[in-house]
């Protein structure tokens, strides 16, 4: 790449845009296109964009108003046609001269009169055309931005080469790399714009997929000693002697990871699956097969509520197995932790569940053999690799609840397998759901004391916890319930502020039943099973993403009974509303996870910070899936001849721990 000079003061705009040299220069994309057409007078429309050229026929008149913004008018000629100028904040126009030649881009007013955008020298011809839009600074103009970006294209047109190979350009008609950059930043037309974004997404998704490719070997080493060996028997007789029958995909997701734990490679799989699919189920029985072979399994949950649960769901599934399981989380007592401690170090508990205390610098395992997450997006890469250092051949087990469809999970997560459950055992129960667009439950109240009056318990969901402009409150929502329920039904409120040990006994007297209403923040987001809790109200549902709201409403109908979900909303714009109408519609979250890339994309939804995934600069993983399944395939393809391709070897080998796409 050769490098263009800048001036210190161009150095200092470009720097407040991230920009440090030529190669980041030409990869800083335009938001937007603005296309300029020629249209006669006869077919102008009032407000639409137009553009004339002509000559200046009256002096410029200046006015100015509150303080330094000013004004100009002046007339001219287009064609025969006389046209009025208005132009706000150009005081330099002023100097324009009868006669002059001008070019003019502005918004018609009606009756001869333009608001002028644009007053130019330059011949209207070379202005029209496909023009791109940067998102620029004060520090530097559109011209001098311009100016730079051309040089930057004339100087190194000899000096970009492609990053792959031509024959992979080629079978889609996309263009060489360095014609798409320059056809991105001044395009000859739509068509070759098209092509030029095509071929750069195509390139930006390979260098994505080349990453997560070859990432796959460093996250499944191959050892003899990651090998578990048990009897598939006594599996199988467990699942037949389970209180329930699995589901195929349960069955086919537990073939999968009973093949990885006993395969001489680490096991690095995601478990992906719908709210109430059974995804524990399954963790369950990985932890028991880690078990047979002699080692210890650890699993691990974002709360202690959401960890007492998984070790009360253990023990009373291994009853009547000789395993000795254990529990750690921060409140539990001196003692009791001691003696965890002691069973983990010398071996004689195999199976423990746990929050982040599990790889606490004290905790100390004697064999372990498997590590779980559950809910892993909440935990950070360091938080999981704190726990996997403390077993020497851990496989890992990873499960989350924010399903993606299948082949877009396959590609993102490109560096480890996917495992996914889309059958709910229990799929003819139904949860309902309702839009009300009100931000109070008065017009629901008599729905709600019917349903209250048979004995289900309530979810009050609140945006913030204080007073807010903007939302309702928990604090507020919850005084206002216990003075209208006096007497019949016991309210509390639930949040983020709480201790530990005050929200472990909110959620513990709740799920007891003794707490029939329950108004709370998002903490009960994470999977807490309260069978009795059929009843959920969230207030201010537009200031939810999808993929939250239907995690909160998996929080309800988990028992016999089917749910019932309110969505408040005094919001009366109609993308929010559309919004909300996708979660009374779909029950299915995987309907509802797509929805959510499409409007937010998939750093939100997926945790890229956490994950280690990547946000795209031009590609979109959703509009683009075909792109992004190509690119998948092809550098798939250029792995398996990767020393023909110093290049791409050299790219891998930079970034290889990059979690950036870099050019």
């Amino acid at each position: 790449m050769k490098e263009i000079r800048f001036t210190p003061k161009q150095k200092e705009a470009l720097a407040s845009l991230g920009i440090a040299d030529t190669e980041q220069l030409l990869h800083y994309y335009p938001y937007r296109y603005e296309k300029l057409n020629y249209l006669p007078y006869r077919q102008w429309q009032i407000d639409s964009q137009v553009i004339i050229s002509g000559r200046v026929i009256s002096r410029p008149k200046i006015s100015y108003f509150q303080g330094r913004h000013s004004v100009i008018y002046f007339q001219m000629e287009s064609e025969d046609n006389e046209f009025r100028i208005s132009v706000f904040n150009r005081p330099w126009l002023k100097n324009l001269k009868l006669e002059q030649q001008i070019t003019v881009i502005g918004r018609y007013e009606g009756s001869g009169k333009i608001l002028a955008l644009q007053v130019s020298n330059q011949p209207m011809e070379e202005l029209l055309g496909i023009h791109p839009v940067y998102s620029l600074k004060d520090k530097i103009t559109e011209k001098t931005f311009n100016k730079l970006m051309n040089q930057a294209l004339v100087e190194n047109a000899e000096e970009i080469s492609d990053f792959v190979d031509e024959k992979y350009y080629g079978k889609y008609g996309y263009l060489p790399y360095y014609q798409a950059l320059k056809q991105l930043h001044q395009p000859s037309n739509e068509t070759m714009l098209a092509k030029a974004l095509d071929t750069l997404k195509y390139d930006e998704f390979v260098r994505f997929n080349l990453l997560m490719l070859s990432r796959r070997k460093d996250n499944f080493p191959e050892d003899d000693k990651y090998q578990k060996l048990f009897n598939t028997d006594e599996v199988a007789r467990f699942i037949k002697n389970l209180p329930f029958k699995l589901t195929d995909d349960q069955i086919q997701a537990t073939r999968e990871i009973t093949i990885d734990l006993m395969a001489a490679r680490q096991m690095s799989r995601l478990l992906q699956g719908d709210v109430g699919t059974g995804k524990t189920i399954v963790s369950f029985i990985a932890m028991y097969e880690t078990v047979l072979a002699g080692q210890q399994a650890a699993l691990m949950a974002p709360t202690e509520i959401l960890t007492r649960q998984h070790y009360h769901n253990l023990c009373n599934i291994f009853a009547n197995y000789s395993i000795k399981i254990g529990v750690l989380y921060s409140s539990q007592s001196a003692a009791e932790r001691a003696e965890v401690l002691n069973g983990l170090a010398d071996g004689s508990i195999q199976m423990v569940v746990g929050t982040h205390s599990l790889f606490q610098q004290d905790v100390e395992y004697h064999r372990l053999g498997l590590i779980i997450t559950d809910e892993q997006h909440r935990f950070g890469v360091k938080q999981r690799a704190a726990l996997a250092a403390k077993g020497n051949y851990c496989d890992i087990l990873m499960m989350s609840a924010t399903p993606i469809p299948r082949t877009l999970a396959t590609t993102l997560y490109g560096d480890i397998d996917v495992s996914t459950i889309t059958e709910t055992p229990n799929k003819d129960k139904v949860i309902h759901t309702k839009l009300v667009k009100k931000n109070s439950f008065i017009p629901i109240l008599d729905e709600i004391e019917e349903k209250l009056a048979q004995g289900n318990q309530m979810y009050v969901v609140c945006p913030s916890i204080e007073k807010s402009e903007t939302s309702r409150n928990a604090n507020e929502i919850y005084l206002n319930l216990k003075k209208y329920f006096s007497n019949r039904y016991s309210v509390d409120l639930l949040h983020g502020q709480l201790s530990a040990e005050q929200k472990t006994e909110v959620e513990q007297r709740f799920k007891n039943g003794e707490i029939d209403i329950l108004v709370c923040t998002t903490v009960v987001e994470v999977g807490v099973d309260v069978k009795n809790a059929n009843i959920m109200i969230i207030y201010n549902a537009n200031r939810f993403g999808l993929s939250q709201l239907h995690q909160l409403r998996g929080r309800i109908g988990r028992g016999d009974r089917e749910g019932y979900c309110y969505l408040l909303t005094d919001s009366d714009d109609e993308e929010t509303l559309a919004k909300l109408q996708v979660i009374v519609d779909n029950t299915d979250g995987f309907k509802i996870s797509y929805y959510d890339l499409q409007m937010r994309g998939p750093g939100d939804i997926m945790g890229f910070k956490q994950s280690g995934l990547p946000q795209f600069e031009l590609g979109n993983v959703i509009d683009d899936n075909d792109i992004l399944i190509r690119a998948k395939q092809d550098a798939a393809m250029m792995l398996k001849e990767i020393s023909r391709y110093p290049k791409l070897l050299e790219y891998i080998e930079t970034n290889r721990d990059n979690n950036i796409i870099r050019f």
